[in-house]
């Protein structure tokens, strides 16, 4: 492309003067000019412009009417070539929001609309500029505690509290969190991640106040971890931060590292006494049952021979009272009766040896008592 020294052909600079000092620069006077601004030469100017991008358009950089026409054409198109590659720049004219994203439009600086993810077109820059932030992404920030090459390593600064028994607990908890409003996180909060780690440990440290170290390390953690979550809840949306905090998890609880051991050792008893009234209530809650089976077993049976005798009583003295009027009305016959039933029951199982007194004639008879008691099997 030639230059407008070589089309000039005296040596002028682009703005038609020349660039050394004592020459007219584009306003009049060049830097060591000692002139009053004179009367701007327009078709100077836009003669010398021609001249310049002619040839990128196929002009002849030529100071004629043809030639200045053919430049000014060439501007033209130019100017709207750069206008569209302007407006179809990624990012100038359009954007594209992911779906874990949401488009937020500042117009000069100043907030002008949220856009859910997509495609979307804006003002080219510098009108409108968007920022995307991530609002289903997951979070995490760690307190009183710092991961390096897949270990935790304890921050005394931020993980030593004291508990409401007045001892040292030695905490690191990580906070779960997302962004549920885009404004007001980009916009309410300078720095919305270090406003939540303070907020983070003064709610836990509060928390912490309220309990004892045995329950902070063993019984209650899981009662903390929610409390914490709520109480951090709180106090960000009353800082209108635009976040929500879905979860607080306690990662590190025990005493320091100078007692850890003695606490550990009273922990230990304290786990062997949970042990062993465990023990002695199984224990009990075997033997008390059977003991009280075997009771009202007891029981059950000592009633029902009450009953039997009872019931076998009353039996004898109603068969008493019949036989009693039986003999009432037949007093002769009811003795014989009941003398001949005495002396079946009394000789039932007894061996018999009957004898005639008459054929005796009053002597008594010989009894070979060892041939009768061979049949007795003796």
């Amino acid at each position: 492309m030639a230059s407008n020294n070589q089309q000039n052909g005296n040596g002028d600079g682009p703005w038609g003067q020349k660039p050394g000092g004592g020459g007219k620069g584009p306003w009049g006077s060049g830097p060591g000019g000692g002139e009053d601004l004179p009367n701007i030469d327009v078709d100077e100017m836009i003669r010398n412009l021609t001249g310049k991008f002619g040839g990128v358009f196929g002009g002849g950089g030529g100071r004629g009417k043809g030639g200045g026409q053919l430049g000014g054409f060439g501007i033209g198109v130019f100017l709207i070539l750069g206008a569209f590659l302007w407006i179809a720049m990624p990012g100038s004219g359009w954007y594209v929001a992911e779906a874990d994203e949401e488009g937020v439009v500042l117009r000069f600086g100043a907030y002008t609309r949220t856009e859910p993810p997509g495609f979307h077109f804006k003002l080219p820059v510098p009108f409108e500029r968007v920022l995307k932030p991530k609002v289903t992404a997951a979070h995490q920030i760690d307190v009183g505690f710092s991961k390096s090459n897949g270990s935790e390593r304890g921050i005394p600064g931020e993980s030593l509290m004291l508990t409401g028994d007045e001892n040292i607990v030695e905490l690191g908890f990580s906070v779960f969190w997302q962004i549920k409003e885009a404004q007001a996180y980009l916009f309410n909060i300078e720095s919305p991640d270090i406003a939540l780690k303070a907020v983070a440990e003064s709610a836990m440290r509060e928390i912490v106040g309220k309990n004892t170290l045995q329950d902070i390390i063993t019984a209650r953690r899981g009662q903390i971890e929610e409390e914490a979550r709520d109480n951090i809840q709180v106090i960000m949306d009353g800082y209108g931060a635009g976040i929500v905090v879905t979860q607080v998890q306690i990662a590190r609880s025990q005493a320091p590292g100078q007692v850890n051991d003695a606490f550990r050792d009273v922990v230990n008893a304290a786990q062997d006494k949970e042990t062993t009234i465990n023990v002695a209530t199984a224990y009990r809650n075997d033997k008390v049952p059977k003991a009280r089976g075997g009771a009202q077993q007891l029981i059950q049976e000592a009633e029902a021979y009450r009953e039997a005798r009872v019931a076998e009583a009353k039996g004898e003295a109603a068969r008493f009272t019949l036989v009693y009027q039986e003999y009432k009305l037949a007093p002769q016959v009811t003795r014989q009766r009941m003398y001949l039933e005495t002396m079946e029951r009394v000789l039932e199982n007894s061996e018999k040896i009957l004898l005639d007194p008459e054929s005796a004639g009053g002597v008594v008879p010989y009894l070979p008592l060892g041939e009768l008691n061979k049949g007795k099997g003796q």
